[in-house]
Order: C-alpha cells, then sequence, then structure tokens
C-alpha cells in the first residue's frame, strides 16, 4: 500500500479544516483493499510454503502509524478552531475604536487623520505627499528631519490649497533625501476608525473604513 497521498493531505490541517476526515476515509478504504487483498492470499497460498508475514507485519505498523498521524491532525485542528475564535472574539473588541497600525493607507474622514514617521537616519531634506485613492497628488508639505523621534502630520481632507477634499482612502509617501541627494527610508504609521472585523484563513483581520484591512499584527496601538 501507498501511505503517500494520505500522509501528505494531513499537513493541510490547520487551514482546511477537513484534511484528517479525508485522510481517515482514504486510509479506511486502503485498509479495507489490505483486508481483501490479504484474505484473498492467506485462502490461495501454497500449504507447502506459506505466504511470508513480515510483509503483513509492515503494513499494519504502517496503517496504525498513519491513524496515529491522522488523530493528531485532528486534534490539530480543533486546536486550531478553537484560537481563531479567541482571535476573532478579541478583535470584535476594537471594533468603534482609533488605531495606529503599520503602513501608510488609511481611510481618511471629515475629521481628518494623523500619520506618523521616522527615520534611523537623519535626512537632509523631507516632503510629505498625500496622494488619494487614485494615486493622483492632493497635498504636499515639508517634514520633519530629526533621527529615532516619531513624527507626524495631521491632515483635515484639504489639499494644498486648503480646498475641501472628499472623506476616503488616502496615502502619505515620504521623500526623504541625504545631502547627497540619496533617499533615505522612513517608517510610516497610520491611524484610522475600525468599523469592522473579517475572518480570513489566517486569522482575523480589521477593516478600517469601507475596504481597508488591516492585520492584527500590524495594530501599534489603540488610541
Amino acid at each position: 500500500m501507498d501511505f503517500s497521498s494520505i500522509t501528505s493531505s494531513t499537513t493541510g490541517a490547520d487551514k482546511t479544516g477537513g484534511a484528517s476526515g479525508t485522510a481517515l476515509s482514504a486510509l479506511n478504504s486502503d485498509f479495507d483493499t489490505f483486508l481483501t487483498l490479504l484474505t484473498t492470499q492467506l485462502q490461495n497460498q501454497d500449504p507447502t510454503s506459506p505466504m511470508d508475514t513480515n510483509e503483513m507485519t509492515q503494513q499494519l505498523v504502517q496503517f496504525a502509524n498513519v491513524e496515529q498521524q491522522i488523530a493528531q491532525n485532528k486534534n490539530l485542528e480543533q486546536l486550531v478552531g478553537l484560537q481563531n475564535a479567541n482571535a476573532n472574539s478579541a478583535a470584535v473588541a476594537y471594533i468603534g475604536h482609533q488605531v495606529q497600525v503599520e503602513g501608510n493607507t488609511t481611510d481618511v474622514t471629515n475629521e481628518g487623520t494623523s500619520w506618523g514617521y521616522q527615520f534611523e537616519t537623519a535626512p537632509d531634506s523631507v516632503t510629505l505627499n498625500v496622494l488619494n485613492e487614485a494615486g493622483a497628488l492632493v497635498y504636499s508639505a515639508e517634514g520633519e528631519t530629526t533621527a529615532g523621534t516619531r513624527h507626524t502630520l495631521d491632515w483635515n481632507p484639504v489639499d494644498s490649497s486648503g480646498g475641501s477634499l472628499s472623506p476616503g482612502s488616502y496615502t502619505m509617501d515620504v521623500s526623504a533625501l541625504d545631502a547627497a541627494g540619496e533617499p533615505i527610508e522612513a517608517s510610516v504609521d497610520s491611524t484610522g476608525l475600525v468599523s469592522a472585523v473579517q475572518t480570513t484563513p489566517d486569522g482575523p483581520e480589521l477593516l478600517i473604513g469601507d475596504d481597508i484591512t488591516v492585520a492584527l499584527a500590524k495594530i501599534m496601538k489603540i488610541l
């Protein structure tokens, strides 16, 4: 009997939730086939030269080992299910709260928002650019250049001329250059209001606005 297809199907147990049941059905089918073949062999063996039982014993041991592995994966599925349920319950507590998250895109309401940025190495110049959902530049301002400190851009949805913009998804890009004109990387975070929680195979995600999803691991602070 070939057990490779059965054992490999159990490796995705934590993702599918049904892999152990499928593997167990396959194992039972193979075991029934094995018993049928064994019975036929015993009935038709030469009495003067009986069949070697070593292979049969090895097959039975393999069946036992695979069955044990499937049982372990089934228990793992149950543990993962409980962990996901607990994570979903914990994520619901974020709804209605402002959060600070890793990333430079957020949902901006009429009340505005705040982005944070910081550098490991002090740049010579910093320009903060706010882009709308279509990627068009709508606002630009000079930024702070001190390294090792979190700076902020508090922004209401207005353009560089002070004209009002519609609420929605906006992104802040930080353009930082050293004295030689070489770019310097910035760490950027954003704030937003959690509107809902959605479940995924990798765990719950927070929804900011209508369509910005954030993994729980990206949450830096509840404001």
